[in-house]
């Protein structure tokens, strides 16, 4: 990564970038199994909540998924503006993507319908649309918070689900080489495969930002890789925080 140049990255966290790790001291698995389908999961930290849920989008619908993705139209990504509140482009993401309802496309459909199934203990149907990421070589997206800044006027969809409690990601392919997603404050970088997903929380017990939850895209230096997240609201989620305001969330 030494010829990757960016003023939105800071040294420490692209360094984290380059070491790939696989896991994590004291990392644990689990299988549980929901309808007789084992699902495996990583937990690759507790506080905040980050796992791992290994292969859990069946490859047929990945190739199924990829087919529909490449019929459309991949725009330039945009951020909004922590000054200005605007939506433009910023030099600390690079990316094209696209935006799909939960039920716009057959196998868009089967794969919310599967996650709906296999996730039970998070509730999808606050989710946003997914939103569908390709990164190219030189492609990457410096540490951020999904959680929306709140010096802005919250839009309709915040006022009425409020912000993004969680972050669900599923890979559809991977880079030859980086690409990973890095959490700096916790040491954690993840390579997941194609299939896996990632799950981590947003926000606190107090409904804040989570500042642990700071992430990125690592830079692809070889190949192409293919993401899709869905943000997910905060309505619905209300029984997973513990009565105390100084608790944390039960991983269980």
């Amino acid at each position: 990564l030494d010829d990757f140049k960016n003023e939105h990255w800071e040294e420490a966290s692209k360094r984290q970038c380059d070491r790939e790790r696989f896991g994590v001291p004291n990392m644990k698995c689990y299988i549980y199994r929901i309808y007789l389908f084992p699902v495996k999961v990583e937990v690759r930290s507790e506080d905040p909540p980050l796992i791992v849920l290994k292969h859990l989008i069946p490859k047929n619908y990945i190739k199924e998924f990829l087919k529909e993705i490449n019929q459309r139209h991949l725009e330039q990504q945009i951020v909004i503006d922590a000054k200005t509140g605007q939506r433009v482009p910023s030099p600390g993401r690079n990316a094209n993507g696209t935006r799909l309802q939960h039920h716009e496309t057959p196998t868009s459909s089967k794969i919310f319908n599967l996650i709906m199934q296999r996730v039970a203990a998070v509730d999808f149907r606050s989710a946003e649309t997914f939103s569908v990421l390709s990164y190219n070589a030189g492609g990457h997206y410096a540490p951020h918070h999904d959680f929306l800044p709140e010096q802005f006027a919250p839009s309709e969809m915040t006022k009425r689900l409020g912000n993004r409690f969680a972050t669900f990601l599923f890979i559809l392919k991977t880079a030859t080489k980086g690409g990973g997603t890095v959490f700096p404050l916790i040491h954690t970088t993840v390579q997941p495969e194609e299939g896996d997903a990632l799950l981590w929380l947003n926000m606190n017990t107090g409904y804040t930002v989570e500042n642990k939850s700071l992430h990125a895209a690592c830079p692809i230096l070889e190949g192409t890789k293919i993401a899709v997240t869905l943000w997910v609201r905060r309505l619905g989620h209300e029984m997973l925080v513990p009565c105390h305001k100084s608790g944390t969330y039960d991983l269980e």
